[in-house]
C-alpha cells in the first residue's frame, strides 16, 4: 500500500512480510498526472522485465532453461532469450499457479505472477536518490538536462537513453504491490556504429541510432543520471553526428580521492594515507550559535615603492 507524506511524497510499504526490494520506491512525484494503457507486448516486456530483476525467481529461470533444453535439445543461446523474452512470465504463472495445490506460497507472490493492471499513471517529473529525473518530452526545451539516464550493462558496457515516461505501475491482489519505472528509448550499443569509446575513457553516443531490442522498462534505483553534450559544429545536423555522454552526481553527493578517517588524533607524520574513489555526502548544517562573530580586520599593511621600479606613466595615461 502507499503511504503519502505531503501531496506528492510516496513511500511503498506492506502488511505483508518478504516483500522484495524492488517494491519499495521512495521520491517525490512532481506535475501533472496522466493515465496510460499497457498494450500486449508492453504488458509482456515489462512482467519479464520484473521477474527477471527478482532474485526469488532466479531458481524458476534456471528451471524454464532446463524446460526449454528439453523441449528443444538444440536449442540455441539468442533462441532460449527469445524465448525466456517471450514465454518465461506467462510460464512462471502457469506453473506456480498449479503448484499451488501441493506447496504454499507467499501471498505476494501468487499476486506477481498473475501480471500487472493494464491501466497506469504517469508524472513529468520523479525526485528520487538526489536526483530530478524528466521525462524527455517535458525537458527537452529547458536549459538543464534532467531526461538522460545510463545503465550498467551485463557485458562492461553502460546503456545511455532517453527517458519517455514516468510509471507508478500495480498489481492486482490484496498485497497491493506497485513499482516505479522508467520508460525509456535507448541508443545503439554497437561499437563505431551507435556508441565510440575514446581511449581516456570518454563515451559518444549517436543520437540517431537506437538500440535494436525492444526493452525499454527500467527500476529508478538501477540507473543514473546521464547528460549529452552535442560537439560543435559548422554546418546543421547530420548523420555523423555525435553527442558526449556524461554521468551526473546526485545532489548532496561529491567526489573526492582522498579516504574518510575517523581518527581524534593523529601524531604520525611524513605518512601518506591511502587514495580511493569515494562519494561523501555533503549536509548542510545551519548555525545556531547565539555569540557574536568578530569582524575580520584586513592586514594593516602599507605599500612601500621600490627605488630601482620606474613608474609606468604610460599606462596611467591610457587609462584616463
Amino acid at each position: 500500500m502507499s503511504i503519502p507524506e505531503g501531496p506528492s511524497d510516496i513511500r511503498f510499504s506492506y502488511n505483508y512480510p518478504d516483500i522484495p526490494p524492488l517494491f519499495y520506491h521512495e521520491g517525490r512525484i512532481s506535475g501533472q498526472c496522466s493515465t496510460g494503457w499497457l498494450n500486449d507486448e508492453d504488458n509482456t516486456v515489462f512482467q519479464t522485465f520484473m521477474m527477471l530483476n527478482c532474485e526469488t525467481f532466479a531458481p524458476y529461470e534456471r528451471m524454464f532453461e532446463e524446460y526449454m533444453t528439453l523441449s528443444v535439445p538444440d536449442i540455441t543461446p539468442v533462441a532460449m532469450q527469445k524465448a525466456k523474452d517471450t514465454k518465461f512470465a506467462e510460464w512462471c504463472k502457469d506453473y506456480i499457479n498449479d503448484a499451488t495445490q501441493f506447496y504454499t506460497f507467499p501471498m505476494w507472490m501468487l499476486d506477481f505472477v498473475q501480471g500487472p493492471r493494464r491501466s497506469y499513471r504517469s508524472w513529468p517529473i520523479y525526485h528520487t536518490r538526489g536526483y530530478t529525473f524528466h521525462t524527455h518530452n517535458h525537458g527537452q526545451n529547458k536549459k538543464t538536462q534532467h531526461y538522460g539516464v545510463c545503465v550498467p550493462g551485463t557485458n562492461e558496457t553502460d546503456y545511455y537513453g532517453l527517458i519517455q515516461e514516468i510509471m507508478m505501475v500495480e498489481y492486482h491482489g490484496d498485497v497491493g504491490l506497485k513499482v516505479m519505472v522508467f520508460k525509456c528509448s535507448w541508443f545503439d550499443t554497437t561499437e563505431n556504429r551507435g556508441m565510440r569509446i575514446h581511449p581516456f575513457g570518454l563515451v559518444d553516443v549517436s543520437p540517431r541510432r537506437q538500440y535494436a531490442k525492444y526493452d525499454p522498462f527500467v527500476l529508478p534505483g538501477n540507473c543514473d543520471q546521464a547528460c549529452f553534450i552535442p560537439y560543435p559544429r559548422e554546418r546543421r545536423q547530420s548523420l555523423d553526428d555525435w553527442w558526449a555522454c556524461a554521468k551526473i552526481f546526485p545532489r548532496g553527493i561529491r567526489e573526492t580521492s582522498e579516504i574518510a578517517l575517523t581518527a581524534w588524533q593523529d601524531d604520525r607524520r611524513g605518512q601518506v594515507a591511502e587514495s580511493s574513489l569515494l562519494r561523501v555526502e555533503a549536509h548542510v548544517v545551519d548555525d545556531v550559535s547565539d555569540y557574536d562573530i568578530a569582524p575580520v580586520n584586513p592586514p594593516n599593511d602599507e605599500y612601500v615603492p621600490d627605488p630601482d621600479v620606474e613608474p609606468d606613466h604610460d599606462s596611467d595615461d591610457d587609462s584616463e
